[in-house]
């Protein structure tokens, strides 16, 4: 939506000091700390006075999931909420990355926590399984692909978070805007966005190139201002109304048309550019 998408553009352009964002991870560590040691520490008290209150060790390991569920939950939330603090210094691939990894990391020990509670050997579930460990592998593989795909992309992919892509397959160009653990969002120079499964980018069924940004090409001119184009047979006067990757349309108020030219073309100085005054247009 447009209004969380200034948002976060405002968001990331807050610069926060370095001393800032050590204090902020020094107080969020000595909390996590604080919590996971007091959690654990409640549970284990709640299971030696087991007896003696009457509750059953059903009881403890539903509570124990809870716990374990809603730490591990404040613990990605948190160090997610950091990690944007600090894209202005580290960029926001980088942050991604990070955070991707470091949610995998927790997601596992979480995992293997829940399995220590209820008492389950995983040897046991990988040897015995039998039937049911196949049509669970094959319901969740889709989704370990696409996972295993999107950190694939994070660290080795030519292609970062807020570059300027090309779809060979569509045709389509675009920004990728987000990679998560699913699929890869890309907006489209029409703004409109492109979710694309990260397992079909990383197997080769979508082809996506990395494009050159009409920032790099460097362009005399930017959107609104008015500009005269002229080669060594034709002139062309107008608004710059849209610029592209490959073309910037001018509007012309006297013949009431666009004219689009190629950037390539304007960047190769195959024509000579006038910029003009509002008034003048």
């Amino acid at each position: 939506m447009p209004s969380q998408s200034s948002a976060g553009n405002d968001h990331e352009k807050s610069f926060y000091p370095r001393s800032i964002i050590q204090s902020k991870v020094a107080i969020f560590t000595v909390k996590a700390f604080l919590l996971i040691t007091g959690t654990w520490i409640g549970l284990y008290i709640f299971g030696i006075a087991e007896p003696q209150i009457g509750i059953k060790q059903f009881h403890v390991q539903v509570t124990g999931t809870l716990a374990t569920i809603i730490i591990s939950f404040i613990l990605i939330s948190g160090i997610k909420r950091l990690l944007q603090r600090m894209t202005p210094r580290i960029g926001i691939h980088l942050s991604t990355s990070i955070s991707f990894f470091i949610a995998i990391i927790i997601s596992m020990m979480a995992i293997v926590t829940l399995m220590y509670q209820w008492n389950i050997d995983p040897q046991s579930i990988l040897v015995g399984g039998g039937v049911a460990a196949i049509i669970v592998g094959i319901g969740i593989s889709n989704i370990v692909g696409n996972m295993l795909s999107a950190g694939l992309m994070l660290t080795t992919f030519p292609a970062k978070i807020g570059d300027s892509i090309y779809i060979v397959n569509d045709k389509i160009r675009g920004k990728v805007e987000e990679i998560n653990f699913i699929y890869t969002k890309i907006t489209t120079e029409e703004g409109t966005e492109y979710v694309v499964p990260n397992n079909a980018i990383v197997q080769g069924n979508v082809r996506i190139t990395k494009d050159v940004s009409n920032r790099h090409l460097q362009l005399p001119f930017v959107e609104g201002e008015f500009v005269e184009v002229t080669d060594s047979s034709k002139r062309y006067r107008g608004m710059v109304s849209k610029i592209t990757t490959n073309f910037t349309t001018l509007y012309s108020s006297d013949s009431k048309n666009e004219i689009i030219l190629s950037n390539n073309s304007i960047v190769a100085g195959q024509f000579i550019i006038i910029k003009e005054g509002p008034g003048k247009k």
